[in-house]
């Protein structure tokens, strides 16, 4: 269907209209052309027949009958005065001639003259008259001859008509010509129109075919040219906005930016936090009025739902106004926390270092200002020194061990071997303490090689066996192993005193300890044994994991891998 506000409306219309105006110009002038044509053939006519009337009447007088046979044969009327009306006109000559007084007559070929007016005798329609003057024997005569102009009209009838529809015809040819040029000409364009359409749509690799070396077809190459340049520049602009998602995304820092109505217009996931419903916090919005009312950078610290935050904001500046803010916001909550442990990690150590140093010290004292009564008692001084030693050695050897251990200094000795023979090996080391104490050990473990690091895992079960039996009075402790899909499953069980729940995720970390219960006859341990089995699992590949029930018992259960990944 064509539109009115069309190209193709428009070039028919314009054409059409331009056409018509040319037609209609050209068929009045043909139409005024063929009516002076005829008039002047008319006047030619009668002109020809006044002169043969009057070379009769020369020749033969006013009473010869010849002029009425000549007038007949050209089918005119005519009148001849000369005091008296010679006419074959009829009875309405007298009317006639009072008519043909009051006309405007014009000299025609130096002859005679001529008039064209409405005769009453003639029912009122057009007429031309010619008189002419010559002298005979009896006297001065006048001659009118007077011939209607139906043929003239009939003519200039039978003319329009032609010509009207030669116009028609003209302006179906030219509908039909407009139509196909335009159509010519709107094709391609409308062909660039749907292409247009759809590369708004983000369809760039459209291509037009380039039909013709004219104006339309040069624009078609340029729409190619067009396309394909804008096709680069926006894969190159999805290529960097993918690339700033992605960066946004890896940050470990959260990022926000605020338009100059504060609105959220990037954002990434570490960022979540500080957001309401994908708008910005009231900690953020009170920073962002501090940017725009013109602070260059504001950077604030803020604690939310047991995190910290350290949030930075900086304005975007356009060329002349303020365009909007990026916060940036990084968690701090682990740098806080290393901070506190770094803090009770030196309280701890400068604590446990002290209580041995204070007893090295004490009896030392003693045993040199010669406080000691006797031998023997000289001699228990000196073994609470020996142990004390022992204790201070022990700490500081698994300090040690878990400084190697935690910066990847010490290296696994990865060997294979039987865990079925390894694990009841080790319970055997305890069985003096455990039946000093009424302890029941029992192991079940299958028959089954691993690769592991057999010093580091025998460190490990001997540090949990040993907090085992030291925890519990007179009951059980188990350990038993069992193979499953991706391999072993490792569980130590004792009957002991338990842990608080509350103290349950802090277990493995170091100096820790859970509630005095978990003492037992001032055999404290060095509080960095557990710390030291966390991470010998992790460099094994393994988790180890601690269930518990206060008064009830611990579980502590070991997943080890059969095979080490290879490096």
């Amino acid at each position: 269907m064509i539109r009115r506000n069309s190209i193709v409306t428009k070039l028919w219309l314009t054409i059409l209209v331009l056409v018509s105006l040319i037609l209609f110009i050209v068929s009045v002038l043909m139409l005024e052309f063929f009516n002076s044509f005829h008039i002047d053939q008319e006047r030619g006519h009668l002109a020809k027949l006044g002169g043969q009337v009057q070379s009769v009447l020369l020749q033969e007088g006013d009473a010869s009958r010849t002029v009425d046979q000549i007038i007949e044969v050209y089918g005119a009327n005519y009148i001849l005065e000369n005091g008296t009306v010679r006419s074959n006109f009829g009875t309405e000559v007298d009317g006639l001639m009072t008519e043909l007084g009051r006309q405007d007559w014009e000299t025609y070929q130096a002859v005679g003259e001529t008039s064209i007016g409405n005769f009453s005798s003639f029912d009122d329609q057009a007429a031309l008259a010619y008189r002419t003057t010559f002298s005979l024997e009896t006297g001065e005569y006048t001659l009118y001859l007077i011939e209607p102009l139906d043929a003239i009209s009939s003519a200039n009838e039978g003319a329009r008509t032609i010509i009207f529809w030669t116009v028609a015809s003209a302006i179906i040819v030219t509908t039909v010509f407009a139509f196909f040029l335009s159509t010519r000409i709107t094709a391609p364009l409308r062909e660039m129109r749907d292409a247009v359409n759809k590369t708004g749509e983000g369809q760039f690799d459209l291509r037009l075919v380039q039909k013709s070396n004219d104006e339309i077809g040069e624009l078609a190459g340029s729409f190619n040219a067009m396309s394909s340049q804008l096709s680069t520049y926006v894969n190159a602009l999805d290529r960097e906005r993918l690339q700033l998602a992605s960066i946004l995304r890896s940050m470990a820092d959260g990022v926000i930016t605020l338009d100059r109505h504060a609105n959220v217009i990037v954002t990434n996931p570490q960022a979540q936090p500080l957001l309401i419903d994908e708008q910005p916090h009231e900690v953020v919005l009170s920073l962002y009025e501090d940017v725009v009312a013109g602070a260059p950078e504001k950077t604030i610290e803020v604690k939310q739902h047991d995190h910290y935050y350290t949030l930075t904001v900086t304005p975007l500046l356009g060329e002349d106004d303020f365009e909007g803010a990026v916060v940036v916001i990084r968690d701090t909550t682990e740098s806080h926390r290393l901070d506190k442990m770094r803090t009770d990690f030196v309280a701890n150590v400068s604590h446990e270092l002290r209580t041995p140093l204070v007893t090295l010290q004490g009896y030392s004292e003693a045993i040199i200002d010669g406080m000691t009564e006797s031998d023997d008692a000289t001699k228990e001084f000196a073994s609470i020194i020996y142990d004390e030693s022992l204790r201070l050695a022990r700490l500081v050897n698994d300090l040690l061990d878990l400084a190697r251990i935690e910066s990847g200094k010490e290296t696994m000795q990865f060997a294979t071997f039987d865990l079925g023979e390894f694990l009841p090996r080790v319970m055997r080391k305890f069985n003096q303490m455990a039946n000093e104490k009424g302890i029941m050990l029992s192991t079940e473990a299958p028959r089954h090689t691993i690769e592991a690091d057999g010093d580091r895992l025998e460190q490990v079960f001997t540090n949990l066996i040993g907090n085992a039996i030291a925890h519990t009075e007179s009951g059980s402790i188990r350990l038993e192993a069992s193979e499953e899909e991706t391999g072993f499953v490792i569980r130590l069980s004792d009957t002991g005193s338990g842990i608080p729940k509350e103290d349950l995720p802090f277990v493995f970390e170091r100096f820790y300890k859970a509630d005095k219960a978990r003492t037992s006859g001032g055999k404290a341990g060095t509080g960095i044994g557990l710390a030291i089995v966390k991470n010998v699992i992790d460099a094994h590949h393994g988790t180890v994991d601690v269930s518990s029930a206060l008064g009830e018992g611990t579980t502590f259960t070991i997943c080890l891998p059969y095979t080490q990944p290879q490096a």
